[in-house]
């Protein structure tokens, strides 16, 4: 199965950990399961559905370790190629800035430097810079503060990123004016205490309550879907808190995907916030709204962050023929999303 962000950028604290380590987490608590049933049959007795648990679960290790890594730097080095090319046949330079978000390779970094040479908007660029925070990305942070990028999409370009360093310009910034709305949108894919903590004090301070709904995209914790549900409950735009399910793949963000449609979400919200998650079932349901009258940008959009060969596909039969929505489905079209769902886990 594809996988998502709620297994490889969901918590800061996943993020600290080897995908080794993660795996061997998931293989002991499997383990410990089939020891219980174990105990279980030494003091009850043995059962038939006893022993189809304890199948199921030896074969779900099994499947943990057959499970073959991404490769993030040839996912990456294709995402490139392929940016430079739509730009070359004619894609806006824009949106091909955009679609770099998350990528912080030296290639990419050249090709961010080629596109400002020609005129790409420095704003657009520094949205392009979003889920990158290596030394090299605070530095052209920076750099278009002082030729005069926006301040806002300069702070939406730390979507993702969460380093002290990050924090500290996030801080500086809302010092110097910018407003809590920008601050909480560009705190999405950040799901540690702190942030979780940023965010109820800029409720507090008037932030609006769909901002903060779409600045929760890529943290799929129980406190985060708990949060989206008191921001239903308290008004938020039912398009915004769709936006903010982008990245989070689980089985309850798919349920909350149905309500939202149920109760009057738009289907270009809903494909929008589709972006990240990779599953068999969202690419069914990119599909359903598709032959339902979703809009084929919004589809595009909503597939930034997938790069499985399935989605390839999908790109090449339904975008093929149109280079600049090619370009755009590698990104939302929102560095807040871009920062969480376009990351690569190879850089560090």
């Amino acid at each position: 199965m594809p996988e998502t962000i709620e297994q490889h950028f969901a918590e800061k604290s996943e993020l600290e950990k080897s995908s080794g380590q993660i795996k061997e987490e998931q293989a002991l608590k499997l383990v410990r399961e089939i020891k219980e049933i174990r105990g279980k049959i030494n003091k009850q007795g043995e059962s038939i559905e006893d022993y189809q648990r304890i199948s199921e679960l030896a074969k779900k290790i099994e499947a943990l370790y057959e499970t073959k890594e991404r490769d993030y730097e040839t996912e990456v080095k294709i995402i490139v190629a392929n940016l430079r090319q739509a730009w070359e046949k004619g894609a806006d330079r824009d949106d091909v800035a955009w679609g770099l978000a998350g990528v912080g390779t030296a290639e990419s970094m050249k090709l961010r430097k080629e596109l400002l040479e020609k005129g790409a908007d420095k704003g657009h660029v520094a949205l392009g810079l979003a889920g990158v925070g290596t030394a090299e990305s605070m530095e052209l942070r920076k750099e278009l503060l002082k030729e005069g990028a926006d301040e806002n999409y300069i702070v939406w370009s730390l979507a993702g990123v969460g380093t002290a360093e990050s924090m500290e310009l996030r801080e500086e910034l809302l010092k110097k004016g910018t407003g809590e709305n920008y601050i909480a949108r560009g705190l999405a894919g950040v799901g540690t205490t702190e942030s979780m903590k940023l965010r109820k004090e800029l409720l507090e301070k008037g932030a609006d309550n769909k901002y903060v709904a779409s600045g929760l995209a890529g943290v799929g914790t129980a406190e985060s879907m708990k949060l989206r549900k008191e921001l239903l409950e308290k008004g938020a735009d039912k398009k915004y808190v769709a936006w903010g399910l982008a990245g989070v793949g689980t089985a309850e963000s798919m349920e909350l995907r149905k309500e939202l449609l149920e109760k009057g979400a738009t289907k270009d919200a809903v494909a929008r916030g589709l972006a990240g998650v990779g599953t068999a079932e969202s690419m069914e349901l990119r599909k359903e709204l598709l032959e339902k009258g979703a809009t084929k940008d919004y589809v595009a959009l909503g597939l930034a962050g997938v790069n499985t060969k399935e989605a390839e596909e999908f790109r090449k039969e339904y975008f093929g023929n149109e280079p600049t929505l090619f370009a755009k489905s590698y990104s939302t079209g929102y560095s807040v999303y871009d920062g969480v769902i376009c990351q690569y886990g190879y850089e560090k």
